[in-house]
């Protein structure tokens, strides 16, 4: 995953830096980009700030950093992959309407 960053906190920006070193790359080639402000680019934003609509809510530890931009990055890869059109959703629809049937058959199993 490449990450860029864009904070207007200093402290946020560093402290970024260091949790997240090998992984940042300019605003072009990031896959997200990782801000405490909202900011309108054609990039995903994972926003980090104290606000109800933050992906990750201040103060917060390392491991919940990847812990969020894991899930963030999951959610984002998951969207991706949804059809688009009725002739692509039959496939994607059947795929998991079998994975829910098997998870189902094995709740099953365990509980009689």
């Amino acid at each position: 995953m490449k990450i860029a960053l864009s904070c207007d906190s200093l402290l946020l920006q560093r402290a970024l830096e260091e949790y997240l070193k090998g992984h940042i790359v300019g605003n072009e080639a990031a896959d997200i980009i990782i801000c405490d402000k909202l900011l309108v680019v054609d990039k995903p934003i994972f926003l980090v700030s104290h606000g109800a609509k933050a992906h990750l809510r201040i103060p917060f530890t390392k491991a919940e950093l990847f812990w969020e931009l894991e899930n963030f990055y999951i959610q984002m890869m998951e969207l991706d992959a949804v059809p688009r059109t009725k002739e692509q959703m039959q496939p994607f629809i059947e795929k998991l309407n079998k994975k829910h049937q098997t998870k189902i058959a094995k709740l099953a199993r365990k509980i009689s």
